[in-house]
């Protein structure tokens, strides 16, 4: 990467007529735009963002709404608040100005957030490399959300997905000379704000943008800019320490990023089969066409199609082992150690005031969009399994003739009974799950997760699923949340009294 980036160092007289007259970026764009849009959609109308935590977060939301309430859903425990009041503003607003009261539709509209928000970003990239001339900042915040945040976007509640594409925003201000605007220092304000809510990458990513600020700094000759700069980079360092500081006072958070990389790397052995593949085989074809100064003609962008396509052949040929959600959520550890290294590759290019080869920039940015179409083409296989493990807890659920649904114990996390579908559901979010995708007012049978600790990372028990003896019309659900029995969006009262009796039955003890 430090080579790649060092060699495409931007041409400060260039402009982006390379691009602009390049038919094979023109076409690779338009099928990267039309792919993109298909996978958002469907993963919108399948509701897609209720995987694991989102499930959660949607049934607070919906819980808040429902008693006029708009607070916003985070852990307090973890600096990414503003993150999540991107991906939860679009709800709330939908229901308090638009007055949609539909549970689908605002789980769809949470969804929609979840995997837009990324490709805006983009967008705003694009538009702000327009004015700059930084192509190659582009071509690596293209290269970030292709072959890196999209790999792990099965987990879509993570604040590294909107994040990184939003810092590279904040780089193109800081590295470029230009002339700031009104509307720029509204945005700068908004992306320095955002450095303080992404976590765990910033906090090597904000010490790297205050010791570039001093380089940029000293190259402008105006004090507006001057100070403009400084600001990015004191306020990137505050983002920093804040980070650090939260890692510190938060128990157990060093433990738990030791145990999250572990995680991660006792999954590499996998990575040959799974959708990183794709992402590795860019990372090589990008370092080979470094080197090749010949543009990219239309048989070889058909060529390069060719051997994409095939990757994707064999994954899906091979979905028993390569189709794993657990395995590619944890591929979110990646922009943490990458994304610095990126940026210090930024730097550097501009200390060694190498320009780069306009027709090699272009050819490098060809193969990143061919590995963005793949990429989304398998999230939408993903999208794909996703629903059918849904439509297939719904007709369990149905043909499940009690009030509650325990699964069978010593097995594993969300088998229900259909081996082929285990990997969606999350034996923590059963009964956010079957709450949120219940057709019916009155929710007939509630799915209840685990009582054995399958997942050490989620110690979530059926003690923590209980009826509040103390509050009104309350019951606990897992991750310490109390919701409403009965309000406008579902009516639990068959289950929790079904539930109340159970854990009296088996003499459990819930924890108030």
């Amino acid at each position: 990467f430090y080579f790649c980036v060092a060699i495409i160092y931007r041409d400060r007289e260039g402009k982006m007529d390379e691009l602009s007259n390049n038919k094979q970026f023109k076409a690779l764009s338009l099928i990267f735009i039309i792919f993109s849009i298909l996978h958002v959609v469907y993963a919108t109308i399948t509701m897609r963002g209720m995987y694991m935590d989102g499930g959660f977060f949607t049934l607070c939301m919906l819980n808040n709404i429902a008693n006029d309430n708009y607070n916003f859903i985070y852990d307090p425990g973890h600096p990414r608040f503003f993150m999540l009041m991107l991906n939860q503003i679009p709800v709330y607003l939908a229901n308090w100005a638009l007055l949609i009261n539909n549970k689908f539709a605002l789980m769809m509209i949470y969804s929609f957030s979840h995997f837009a928000l990324p490709l805006l970003a983009l967008l705003w990239s694009w538009t702000l490399c327009k004015r700059t001339k930084r192509n190659d900042i582009f071509l690596w915040n293209l290269f970030v959300y292709s072959a890196l945040l999209i790999t792990f976007s099965i987990f879509s509640l993570v604040e590294t997905l909107i994040g990184a594409t939003l810092h590279f925003i904040l780089w193109n201000y800081l590295s470029s000379n230009m002339e700031y605007k009104k509307r720029d220092y509204l945005a700068i304000v908004f992306l320095v704000t955002m450095m303080f809510a992404t976590y765990e990458y910033v906090v090597a990513l904000g010490i790297i943008f205050f010791f570039a600020s001093f380089h940029y700094v000293f190259k402008e000759k105006g004090l507006k800019n001057q100070l403009i700069k400084t600001i990015i980079g004191f306020g990137s360092l505050g983002a920093s320490l804040f980070n650090i500081i939260m890692m510190i006072k938060t128990p157990g958070e060093g433990g738990e990023i030791i145990r999250f990389l572990k995680e991660a790397y006792d999954f590499t052995y996998s990575m040959w089969n799974m959708n990183l593949l794709i992402s590795i085989v860019t990372v090589f074809l990008l370092g080979f066409f470094t080197l090749k100064k010949e543009k990219l003609t239309s048989k070889g962008i058909i060529f390069l199609s060719i051997i994409y396509a095939c990757i994707f052949i064999r994954l899906i040929s091979s979905l028993e082992i390569s189709l794993s959600p657990v395995m590619e959520t944890h591929f979110r550890t990646i922009p943490c150690w990458l994304l610095p290294i990126i940026f210090t590759g930024f730097y550097i290019s501009d200390l060694t005031k190498k320009k780069y080869n306009s027709t090699v920039l272009s050819n490098l940015i060809c193969i990143v969009l061919l590995c963005g179409i793949t990429q989304s083409a398998w999230q939408m296989v993903n999208t794909y399994h996703w629903d059918k493990n849904i439509q297939y807890m719904k007709n369990e659920l149905q043909q499940h003739n009690e009030t509650l649904y325990i699964p069978s114990e010593h097995t594993e996390i969300a088998t229900f009974h259909n081996r082929e579908l285990r990997r969606y559901i999350w034996h923590s979010t059963y009964a956010f799950t079957s709450i949120l995708f219940s057709k019916s007012y009155e929710q007939k049978t509630l799915l209840m997760h685990y009582d054995e600790e399958i997942d050490k990372g989620n110690l979530t028990f059926r003690k923590n699923l209980f009826v509040k003896q103390n509050i009104e019309n309350a019951i606990s659900i897992p991750l310490g949340t109390i919701i409403s029995i009965k309000n406008k969006f579902w009516d639990l009262t068959n289950c929790a009294k079904a539930l109340d009796r159970y854990n009296k039955e088996n003499n459990i003890q819930t924890l108030e």
